[in-house]
């Protein structure tokens, strides 16, 4: 009994994760698509579009930086707290240790952050969005990992302590996975613009200075 009235929790735990983190990403999708970050600014006429596309990137990370620091910070603080009891130690404590983990990641995330600037190439902006995306795809595989370890853990455990670490992966791995592809997804469309997008090098021009030229092509007459 004691058993399944802590699988059913477990559920009701995910579920609420899965909600809230859908909630919180669709919010933060439309306040990307409105404007880019303050703290990512560009100040270039006729900025081409992959230039545009980049910085939609750079813009995305850093407010999925904030999100994940606050996650982060959140689950250690509730965490924290559930562990100072008896019934949910276990569980707080499982939890406390991810927030740390995931609030230290986006605080280093945070302090070195990519910048783009007018002459950044596009080939540049093209290998770091297909590393990105990479990474995400990675990332999205160890969070199905971790959601089938947490609910084996817990499905499967013969102490309470297993079950309530396992829960707390199970809601980790779900916060993850619905952060990840969010990411993923957007990382998929910025890559069908950086496809689209006419290739642009910089050529100097006869005074000496140099512009972006955009779908050059060379013909040959005779």
């Amino acid at each position: 009994m004691q058993k399944m009235k802590l699988f059913s929790s477990a559920t009701l735990v995910l579920i609420t994760v899965i909600l809230t983190s859908s909630l919180v990403f669709s919010s933060a999708n439309a306040q990307l698509n409105t404007s880019h970050a303050s703290a990512i600014s560009f100040e270039f006429d006729n900025e081409p579009a992959y230039l545009k596309t980049g910085f939609d990137r750079l813009s995305q990370e850093r407010r999925a930086m904030l999100i994940l620091l606050g996650w982060g910070a959140a689950n250690v603080l509730a965490g924290g707290a559930l562990a100072t009891g008896e019934q949910y130690r276990d569980f707080g404590l499982m939890t406390a240790g991810w927030g740390a983990v995931n609030a230290g990641i986006a605080g280093l995330a945070l302090l070195g952050g990519d910048a783009y600037t007018a002459s950044t190439s596009y080939e540049s902006v093209l290998r770091d969005e297909q590393l990105f995306n990479r990474i995400l795809a990675i990332n999205t595989g160890l969070n199905a990992g971790y959601m089938g370890v947490g609910f084996t853990m817990n499905y499967l455990g013969n102490t309470s302590r297993i079950r309530q670490f396992g829960t707390a992966v199970m809601a980790q791995g779900a916060f993850l996975m619905a952060f990840d592809l969010w990411l993923l997804t957007s990382s998929n469309g910025r890559l069908r613009e950086l496809a689209a997008s006419p290739s642009s090098w910089q050529a100097y021009l006869p005074d000496g200075t140099y512009g972006l030229v955009h779908g050059l092509s060379l013909s040959l007459t005779f």
